[in-house]
């Protein structure tokens, strides 16, 4: 059954690089964009630790040896932060001006937001043995904490953000950032809460 989980793992790892590849290759190939600004995006990053778990999560199946519980809050990281960009990349093209880009988009691009999102909440919770603690789900604030605190000294400096929620004028100030964050860590709690309940759960009913 290892095998089998690994080698699914393999094939969506090779995805997943392949979407990222896609997605800054404005920069490294075509040399349209910069490439700081690419990979300061909150998707691009979250799957970047996605690959790095799903690539030790792969060694630890070959190899037979118990998955790490360190290991598992990884995963459990790059599964809440996929799911959120996903999600808040959904809510954004909700907007009539922002919908006709769904059907434009490339694949890279409905594959990081939508279809690999999906995976990791399958992934994480068949895929998970040990049982987390539920200080885990603090340690998901820590990442997206320091990501938009670079983004938002950077954005002064480089007069550019990669989200309208964080630029003081577009969103309307800092006050109007400080709510966008605060409902943006609730969810990223809510979700890490859950992810961490069935692994709690599933550890019970074996």
């Amino acid at each position: 059954m290892r095998f089998v989980l690994a080698a699914v793992r393999i094939v969506v790892l090779a995805v997943t690089v392949w979407a990222l590849l896609s997605r800054t290759s404005c920069f490294y190939l075509y040399g349209s964009c910069i490439a700081i600004n690419v990979l300061s995006y909150f998707t691009i990053q979250s799957h970047i630790i996605m690959v790095v778990a799903l690539a030790l999560s792969v060694v630890c199946g070959i190899a037979g040896r118990t998955e790490p519980q360190w290991l598992t809050v990884l995963r459990l990281l790059a599964t809440t932060y996929v799911v959120v960009s996903g999600a808040v990349f959904a809510l954004l093209i909700v907007d009539d001006t922002l919908s006709p880009f769904l059907l434009q988009a490339p694949m890279s691009s409905k594959l990081l937001h939508f279809v690999l999102p999906i995976y990791a909440v399958g992934d994480f919770i068949f895929g998970t043995r040990s049982r987390l603690p539920w200080s885990a789900i603090w340690v998901s604030l820590a990442f997206p904490i320091l990501w938009a605190a670079y983004t938002l000294v950077r954005g002064r400096t480089a007069n550019w953000y990669p989200y309208f929620f964080l630029d003081p004028d577009a969103a309307g100030g800092y006050g109007m950032i400080s709510i966008y964050a605060l409902v943006l860590a609730i969810a990223i709690v809510a979700l890490a809460s859950l992810l961490v309940a069935s692994t709690r759960t599933r550890s019970r009913l074996r």
